[in-house]
């Protein structure tokens, strides 16, 4: 089995100028990478990191979607390396963290970076200490020649590309199917926090991609458009895939509805890898897939990284009409654990499916025993997509754990307590109550968020909420609910807090309802709960 680099050298091979990559810059400016172009970029790259950094192990790199981001990647697997592709929400204290956990002694960085990394330049960090090459833009903004211009004066930098005669000098390892060989570090949390280190098996890596072309029913025909960071893990198994099978990938930042629909007017995409916020941001702005038409060529979406409520889960056919539409479930631990098949979005669309290609799939009770049907335990996770494990010791190991249930049906050593808690239905399809943590002794009562929430979507106006608990003082959980309104509502909290007075117990209802513009999101479009808890312990004192 090919490794993703030698994927993409082969691809060079048999098909050399189909395009590999578009990148989409949203001012109807669009570049092709061919197949041919990509594969001597990460060449290029392989034979750098092993000539100029052997004893590099993990490369972190604070990179925009790029062709040049992508052949980073791919070459860094290529000469045996960890490639680790930072969330450019990432700020200079989390990026210290990650090159101290990571011991890094070279990063990538392009000249976006450099604006946000500039005031570390100057002093004592890690950021200042770490050996950067830098990958240059074709039009630097001034601001952005004066970052860099800082940055050389107090880094060590080098510009990228290097001379080309580098490639022909430096023999590019021949790698052995290792299946512990790390590929990929992907770092978990968004703009608060210390990030955790996820390291993932280059094997597992290729593994993600194959059942992912399996599941969607990829083919070299497919034109897939990248709307997620590659520090995200549906994101990056999107590229990964499309770089296994051979098929075109769009790269674009923009979730502007009128923006998705142009591109894939544009480009005639044929799949969609997406999360909650982007389908209801569209939803919101009645801005609809013309399947008939412009967007005939459209064939799937996904709905990953989180899920809809009943609401928009109702609406969302009507967003793209006859398209297939896969809900996935999973962690950056775990990948992907669970995925519904389209054939059953009308049946059980408040589910997320059924166990993915490789996947075990357990629910289990406080005592380690597994649950019945319609009985809630913890979703645990063996086989593909497992981590290898976190990077630093400082992190808790309590969500790896030995597999308890390894024997015949089963031979993964190793399980992911994910901290979901769920149920199987009589059919086998899972239903996710919450995570452990969401679940709350409130005035001596046992309930999980969820509950609440739906309940509160139940009122009309009521378009997104997300509800948390804050420990008091006394020791006490107050409930606190951040609602979005219609943009033609016309309800106030009080109200909503009377009308939630008789949907649920009074204890279920929340002390206060704070009504917001939009919920607070990070990079990969979940609810950005350290935000929202912030928001919540600011109220508390005032």
């Amino acid at each position: 089995m090919l490794n993703i680099f030698q994927q993409l050298q082969a691809h060079a091979q048999q098909c050399p100028y189909s395009v590999a990559l578009w990148h989409n810059s949203g001012q109807d400016q669009s570049t092709s990478t061919t197949f041919s172009e990509l594969a001597m970029m990460a060449r290029h790259f392989a034979a750098a990191f092993q000539k100029k950094a052997p004893d590099a192990v993990i490369l972190p790199m604070y990179l925009s979607k790029s062709a040049e981001c992508v052949a980073a990647m791919i070459g860094a697997i290529g000469a045996g390396k960890t490639f680790a592709c930072l969330n450019k929400k990432l700020r200079p204290p989390q990026i210290n963290a990650i090159l101290h956990d990571s011991s890094a002694t070279l990063g990538l960085i392009d000249t976006y970076g450099t604006m946000t990394l500039r005031s570390e330049f100057k002093i004592d960090s890690k950021i200042a200490q770490t050996n950067w090459w830098l990958l240059h833009d074709q039009n630097t903004p001034a601001p952005h020649k004066k970052a860099i211009s800082d940055m050389r004066n107090a880094s060590r930098v080098e510009d990228w590309p290097f001379n080309n005669e580098i490639e022909d000098s430096v023999a590019i390892p021949k790698l052995n199917n290792d299946p512990q060989r790390t590929g990929c570090c992907l770092f978990t949390s968004g703009s608060t926090g210390t990030p955790k280190g996820v390291l993932i098996t280059e094997f597992d890596l290729r593994k993600r991609a194959s059942a992912e072309i399996n599941w969607f029913g990829l083919s070299k025909d497919d034109v897939l458009l990248s709307l997620l960071p590659f520090s995200f893990d549906v994101g990056l198994n999107q590229l990964l895939s499309a770089l296994t099978v051979g098929c075109t990938l769009v790269l674009s930042d923009s979730w502007l509805p009128a923006d998705i629909l142009k591109a894939v007017t544009e480009f005639k995409v044929t799949g969609i890898s997406g999360v909650p916020a982007i389908w209801v941001d569209m939803l919101n702005a009645s801005m609809y897939f013309d399947t008939t038409n412009e967007h005939a060529s459209l064939r799937y979406i996904t709905i990953s990284g989180g899920d809809l409520n009943q609401h928009y889960l109702e609406q969302l056919p009507k967003l793209a009409p006859n398209v297939d539409i896969f809900k996935t479930y999973g962690q950056t631990e775990a990948f992907r654990a669970t995925s519904l098949h389209p054939k059953d979005f009308h049946t059980k669309p408040t589910s997320v499916g059924q166990p993915f290609e490789g996947v075990n799939v357990y629910i289990v009770r406080e005592d380690g025993t597994k649950c019945n049907a319609n009985e809630v335990g913890e979703v645990v996770h063996t086989g593909l997509g497992v981590m290898l494990g976190y990077l630093s010791d400082d992190h808790s190991q309590n969500k790896l754990r030995p597999n308890p249930f390894i024997g015949e049906h089963d031979n993964s050593h190793l399980a992911i307590f994910t901290g979901d808690m769920g149920y199987f239905d009589e059919d086998g399809y899972l239903f996710l109550q919450g995570r452990s943590d969401t679940m709350l002794k409130v005035a001596g009562n046992r309930i999980y968020l969820k509950e609440i929430i739906n309940q509160i979507l139940t009122i009309e106006s009521v378009q997104e909420t997300e509800v948390i608990g804050i420990k008091t003082n006394t020791g006490d959980t107050d409930l606190f609910a951040f609602v979005v309104l219609a943009a033609d509502a016309n309800v106030t909290s009080i109200q909503i807090r009377r009308q939630l007075a008789s949907l649920l117990p009074s204890y279920m209802v929340p002390r206060q309802v704070i009504i917001m513009a939009f919920i607070p999101r990070t990079a990969s479009g979940k609810p950005d709960y350290p935000v929202l808890i912030e928001h919540a312990k600011n109220i508390l004192k005032s």
